[in-house]
């Protein structure tokens, strides 16, 4: 293997350079690499592995240079050339820092260095603990909202319903009854007892103690197997909690076939889904499935129902393990030095739940009529009975719902808000004990 020369001028020294040198530089290269992977393999720190595997990869391509020839012999002659002139350098460098003298010189260089290291490391950490302490209690109540609705008693959830607006364990209201174009919205359920929580309108045949005893419903002496919310029970709209939307995600396809017993066996998770009923029972969810018409062209209403409906269940369940995960970091955070930047899983948690509370608004919408379903969506937020009394909405968004995303902002916005103090060091004096001069002689 020849070099092949392209400097007539150093000819003289490419013909110092034959094949026996060119064989020498390819095991020399090989044993590098292979020295290289073994100090890969020892390496503990991510630095020096990342140093050694930029050298690795230099090896690597200066070997297929030598391979195919395609390198030029000069540069080898400068390289050596320019490496023991760095050599010597070294060489006489050490010794010099090798005598006191030479030591003393060594320590003077960095005399004139003036950097503030403490400044420039709060820009991007911080030193005290109330940032995260603050973080850590937000992500508590965010991954709260998600669960609270299981444990708070409903008599207590009622009275502060009743006070406050604000029902804890209703994520979106799903309104029943005729629509503005003169149609019933209704659903059928089994008559076990189990009512759903929501609005009843007054009706003779239906009487509160159903509710309350979770009997089944009666009528003329006749229980029948099922009853109509609407139709029925005067039930004109039913609360949509947090159970609901996972009981209904044990009964799709997902997991038709796979049953998750440490949460199906749990008290929550028992009984029907309203949720289910609303969206998925019966062919509901064989209208959900995305095809092709004749004209090969996409119904974009079944498209919006169909992320709708199943994304409300995936993007709450994301929701809720992206809480718990925020809540282990921002502890761990407390006894850390923690970064002062936009962390993605804060960013992230912010993206599913914002997600997860439009998605109803997608599930209810009737054809392409977008803007529509999220403008109804949204009147929610004035109160159930003036949800109700609009005709034209199907389903409307509560406080709880919206609050995941509006604590993940929080989240976000705070350690840009929070400034830190520097550190009190150990020579500081208290006030109280510094000396006092009366004639203000130290002034």
């Amino acid at each position: 293997m020849a070099v092949k020369v392209r400097n007539v001028r150093n000819a003289k020294k490419a013909k110092l350079w034959d094949e026996q040198d060119d064989a020498a530089l390819l095991t020399l290269l090989r044993r590098k690499i292979k020295d290289v992977n073994i100090a890969l393999r020892e390496c503990e720190t991510p630095y020096e592995r990342t140093r050694l595997r930029k050298q690795r990869d230099h090896y690597k391509a200066m070997l297929g240079k030598v391979e195919t020839g395609s390198y030029n012999g000069d540069i080898i002659f400068n390289e050596l050339k320019a490496s023991a002139a760095l050599h010597q350098e070294q060489a006489l460098s050490s010794r010099a820092h090798a005598s006191v003298r030479g030591g003393k010189v060594y320590n003077k260089s960095y005399d004139p260095m003036d950097f503030d290291y403490e400044a420039a490391f709060r820009k991007k950490r911080y030193f005290g603990v109330s940032l995260p302490i603050v973080m850590t209690i937000l992500s508590l109540i965010l991954m709260a909202s998600f669960i609270i609705g299981f444990f708070l008693p409903s008599d207590v959830n009622d009275k502060i319903a009743e006070t406050t607006t604000l029902d804890f364990r209703t994520f979106f209201v799903y309104r029943l009854g005729e629509t503005a174009d003169g149609d019933v919205v209704d659903i059928t359920i089994p008559n076990d007892g189990n009512w759903p929580r929501g609005l009843y309108t007054e009706n003779d045949n239906f009487i509160d103690f159903y509710l309350d005893d979770r009997k089944p419903y009666v009528i003329d002496g006749n229980t029948p197997e099922t009853v109509s919310l609407f139709g029925d029970c005067g039930c004109t709209a039913i609360y949509i909690d947090t159970s609901d939307i996972i009981k209904a995600w044990f009964k799709t396809k997902m997991l038709a076939k796979v049953r998750l017993d440490f949460l199906e066996d749990l008290q929550f998770f028992k009984g029907s889904s309203f949720y289910y009923e609303l969206f998925l029972s019966g062919t509901k969810a064989d209208d959900l499935v995305i095809k092709q018409d004749e004209q090969g062209q996409f119904d974009f209403g079944t498209i919006y129902n169909h992320i709708g409906v199943y994304g409300t269940i995936m993007f709450l369940i994301a929701s809720f393990l992206m809480s718990v995960v925020l809540f282990i970091i921002n502890f761990v955070r407390i006894f850390t030095f923690t970064s002062r930047r936009i962390h993605g899983t804060t960013l992230f948690t912010l993206f599913v739940s914002f997600l997860a509370m439009l998605c109803p608004a997608l599930a209810s919408c009737e054809g392409t009529a977008l803007g529509t379903s999220f403008s109804n969506y949204f009147t929610g937020l004035n109160g159930t009975e003036a949800f109700v009394a609009n005709n034209a909405a199907s389903a409307g968004v509560t406080l709880i719902f919206i609050l995941p995303a509006v604590l993940c902002l929080i989240m976000l916005i705070l350690p840009f808000l929070f400034k830190n103090r520097y550190k009190k060091l150990p020579t500081r004096l208290p006030k109280g004990n510094k000396i006092h001069d009366p004639f203000n002689r130290n002034k």
